[in-house]
């Protein structure tokens, strides 16, 4: 067994720079209506926003929302899945047919949703044996859903997966929520859907690992701060995923810096309690003010809490599982989609042009200089290039830390009940990415870390950076799908083919894999998937 770190050099490896500040935010001056040229420097004295309150937002992109004028799925009652009327079980295992050629020849069609088995299998859990016993996890999202438990049990028996028991699944919640019906959060019923994900991804990963769900209020700060400190005050958990952010310069203003200081100070308190904090890194890229995913942002930037140097933020790649549930690559995650235009039948706009819809967060902080553990492993030209365009005086922290499968076409299958298009209230279970899909599947794998290592791990990120050259993660690159291309030296792309709407045309649409915008992934550690993600060999190294 290996020796357990003591607390202080895990605490020492975020920097003393960063340690003393926690977090210094900028309050330059944002117009509410900036255009992306309005970051360059504006002569006339603007009064800097007021600082306000983050509303944070859940990271998942669901594949029958992706193209919301079509409704998805089969009619028929005894059907519960959700989806593209074609899909494939493993990724490249059936083409798209009746729909043009794109970069060069036939394209696959996206993935329905990776099971449980599956997603096991390719990061080396089933190999490894592990599946999480003894080891607690902690989920913190806004509000409740009260099918949780028999959700994540139907789904289970859907797909012969071990029972969640009320002696491995409780939850804690508030007396009363707050922000129901005055558009400050999303709704419950958009809260429950990530409950349903974050908690039968974890399931998934770690099967035997016990798990504790803590509603906050609401998706204030105030609200999900004070679910945090539930889990420290009472230690409910070593290992925390938490799905949600926002980002801290947007058109209404800058975060407030003490709001986003007491978030470090909680994060800090918890790695001294032996307490892992992961967050997704966001799915919207850097947050481009240009794109549609992005309103609101004032300026490529990266989220917070994702930003934060007490905590681990996992980022997104594509994920390609061949048909015996084996490792084939990844991409980190972005996608462009053009859409079949019936009346010439190609696709518009062309391929290789499409609009660029969403993708893994990550890039270079603006508010928090960069963490000792980051030194030597994030290359100087990334680490002091900001989003923006301008240098940074010193090192900054850059994100993501690690990353897995979180986009959409290769997303999971997740079951939950709530509203259907038809207006019935039932289960039903459809194909879910982002990183808030990446989140929990990590949260998941630490638990079975911890349980082959014996011990909790706490703050993760100066392990994970000491293993940076150890082999254990996969380096992902443009080029790492391999075999799984289906053409060398062109993009990878899926089709979703949603099949004839009520008039009779058919509807299609093409995404192009692979490319984040602003952000771009190259050999060893990049701003889209970090140090990479989990290998077969990943969770014998902490043993």
């Amino acid at each position: 067994m290996a020796a357990r770190p003591p607390h202080r050099s895990a605490l020492a490896a975020v920097g003393a720079a960063a340690a003393a500040a926690l977090i210094c935010l900028s309050q330059s001056s944002v117009s509410a209506a900036a255009p992306v040229s309005a970051l360059r420097p504006d002569p006339r004295p603007v009064a800097p926003p007021a600082a306000h309150h983050l509303a944070m937002r859940t990271n998942h992109v669901r594949l029958d929302e992706v193209d919301a004028d079509r409704t998805a799925g089969p009619d028929d009652p005894d059907t519960t899945y959700k989806g593209p009327r074609l899909c494939s079980d493993s990724f490249g295992e059936k083409p798209a047919r009746n729909v043009p050629d794109a970069f060069g020849g036939r394209n696959p069609l996206s993935v329905c949703g990776y099971t449980p088995e599956q997603l096991r299998f390719a990061y080396g859990v089933t190999q490894a044996h592990e599946r999480g016993a003894g080891v607690t996890v902690a989920i913190v999202d806004a509000y409740a859903s009260p099918t949780m438990l028999a959700d994540a049990n139907r789904y289970a028996m859907n797909h012969d997966e071990r029972l969640l028991t009320p002696d491995h699944y409780r939850e804690v919640t508030p007396p009363s929520y707050n922000h129901l019906t005055d558009g400050f959060c999303e709704t419950p019923a958009a809260w429950a859907v990530e409950e349903a994900l974050d908690v039968e991804a974890v399931h998934a990963m770690a099967p035997q690992a016990d798990i504790v769900y803590v509603a906050a209020a609401s998706c204030d700060d105030t609200d999900l701060m004070a679910a945090l400190q539930t889990v420290i005050d009472q230690h409910l958990a070593t290992i925390v995923s938490d799905s949600w952010g926002g980002v801290p310069h947007s058109v209404y203003g800058d975060a407030d810096p003490a709001t986003m200081a007491a978030y470090s100070a909680l994060f800090r308190r918890g790695a001294q309690e032996d307490i892992s904090f992961l967050f997704a890194s966001g799915d919207c890229g850097a947050a481009d003010p240009r794109v549609e995913c992005a309103a609101g942002s004032a300026r490529p930037q990266t989220e917070y809490p994702a930003q934060d140097p007490w905590v681990t933020a996992v980022g997104g790649t594509s994920l390609a599982i061949g048909p015996f549930d084996d490792y084939v690559g990844e991409v980190g995650w972005g996608d462009r989609r053009s859409v079949l235009a019936p009346a010439d039948g190609g696709w518009t706009p062309a391929a290789g042009a499409g609009q660029w819809k969403y993708g893994g967060g990550g890039g270079t902080s603006e508010d928090v200089p960069q963490p000792d553990y980051q030194a030597g492993v994030v290359p100087a030209a990334l680490s002091t290039s900001l989003m923006t365009g301008a240098r940074a005086r010193q090192p900054m922290r850059v994100v993501p830390d690690v990353a897995l499968a979180a986009d959409p076409m290769t997303g999971f299958m997740v079951g939950v009940t709530e509203k259907q298009q038809n207006g019935r209230v039932r289960y039903g279970e459809s194909s879910i990415g982002g990183t808030s899909l990446a989140t929990p599947l990590f949260a998941g794998l630490m638990a079975d870390a911890q349980q082959g290592a014996g011990h909790p791990f706490g703050f993760l990120n100066p392990a994970l950076y000491g293993k940076a050259m150890s082999g254990v993660f996969n380096d992902v690159t443009p080029a790492s799908l391999g075999e799984a291309a289906p053409r060398p030296g062109s993009p990878p792309a899926t089709v979703v083919d949603l099949g004839e709407d009520a008039a009779g045309r058919h509807q299609a649409r093409l995404y192009q894999l692979g490319d984040d915008g602003l952000l771009a992934t190259r050999p060893g550690y990049d701003d889209v998937t970090g140090l990479g993600s989990p290998s077969l060999s990943y969770l014998r190294s902490w043993r």
